[in-house]
């Protein structure tokens, strides 16, 4: 466990909406602001969780959400006030980070909140779900979270809530229902304050994660791993005493347009790259895969070897063992082309060597010259 928790301040893109610029609001830590179309008109609005003093039980405060309406021109109008739950106390624990999110994709924005601390008692749900600013109901979830953010995770078009803590629960995710509830979804991993970020990598249209972690709860103490949307996990990094540690970005390495991952040692310094498979699985680069191709024996033949092995766009090609009945020769693009001799054979074959951040893998081609 961490010794003490860190409050979040998250960077959030901005993006317009009717002339209203605001954060994108699927992202919050404590005090961050929530942002959503709150009264159905077509402009980004937004709301803050706040205090002040009950109406009905002074000298107590009650927990509010200040709301200020997005103008079509742009800004908001003042903000509006709306208490929403009273607890006992001089200093009230309120939910202090959230989501602005449509539950149910009926097109009504709910808020669903949290308490950074955790929820006080006699609270019974550690989410709670605000319905036109009134408490509507309350889902169990990660007790004391750090941020949460929304993104669809199952690919049915519902924007889902996300959460991580660094107090060992790591990453868990709830699934928006067509009923307007959340559920646990199969996307989490367990382990102390994780470093993720999101991509879709078997590209069926639910978001996967990636996560750098210490504080791992299964066979590594730190690691890189990926949850699918079905929740499999596909290892990339793992050290069972946790001597090592990594952070993570998701980059495109190559040409294929498929999310990979490229991993750095924070000890060794040490950068590696995995080139995604678009099934949600890796390969570390570089991995030269043997191939077979059929080539000319009158004409030259273009080769496109590194097609199917993994590397990235600033991976080298050089022959190792030439060919016995011809030449081959590397193009600009990383293609080999092959140049029979006045007196081919029928079978030929050359080994060459893919270079790629300092390693290098090496395969064969066998050729059928006809």
């Amino acid at each position: 466990m961490w010794g003490k928790r860190v409050a979040v301040v998250a960077v959030a893109a901005t993006v317009a909406a009717l002339g209203a610029v605001a954060p994108v609001a699927w992202a919050g830590g404590p005090g961050e602001p929530m942002f959503g179309d709150l009264n159905r008109d077509g402009v980004v609005d937004q709301a803050m969780l706040d205090t002040a003093p009950s109406v009905n039980r002074a000298p107590l405060l009650d927990c509010t959400v200040s709301v200020r309406l997005g103008k079509s021109g742009g800004g908001y109008l003042p903000p509006t006030e709306y208490p929403y739950l009273t607890l006992d106390g001089p200093e009230p624990n309120c939910p202090d980070l959230g989501v602005a999110v449509d539950l149910g994709g009926d097109n009504d924005i709910e808020l669903v909140l949290a308490w950074f601390a955790g929820r006080p008692y006699p609270l019974e749900h550690d989410l709670l779900v605000l319905e036109s600013f009134k408490p509507s109901g309350g889902f169990e979830a990660i007790f004391q979270p750090s941020f949460m953010g929304l993104a669809d995770f199952n690919g049915d078009g519902r924007q889902d809530v996300y959460q991580w803590t660094d107090q060992g629960a790591g990453f868990a995710t709830y699934l928006n229902t067509p009923v307007g509830g959340l559920t646990p979804g199969p996307v989490a991993w367990c382990s102390g304050r994780p470093q993720y970020q999101l991509a879709d990598f078997n590209g069926n249209r639910a978001m996967d994660v990636v996560i750098a972690y210490v504080e791992g709860c299964a066979d590594y103490f730190s690691g890189v791993v990926v949850i699918r949307d079905d929740g499999m996990a596909w290892h990339l990094q793992g050290d069972p005493y946790g001597d090592h540690l990594w952070t993570v970005k998701v980059q495109y390495t190559n040409a294929d347009r498929i999310p990979d991952v490229v991993t750095k040692n924070t000890v060794t310094g040490e950068i590696t790259y995995f080139v995604g498979n678009g099934d949600g699985s890796f390969l570390k680069t570089p991995k030269a895969v043997s191939d077979r191709a059929s080539v000319s024996r009158s004409k030259k033949t273009s080769i496109p070897v590194i097609t199917n092995d993994a590397a990235t766009k600033q991976a080298k090609i050089t022959i190792v063992t030439p060919p016995k009945y011809g030449t081959v020769r590397i193009t600009s693009d990383r293609t080999v082309v092959f140049t029979p001799s006045s007196k081919p054979g029928k079978t030929d074959r050359f080994v060459y060597r893919l270079t790629d951040h300092g390693r290098s893998s090496e395969a064969g081609v066998s050729l059928r010259i006809s």
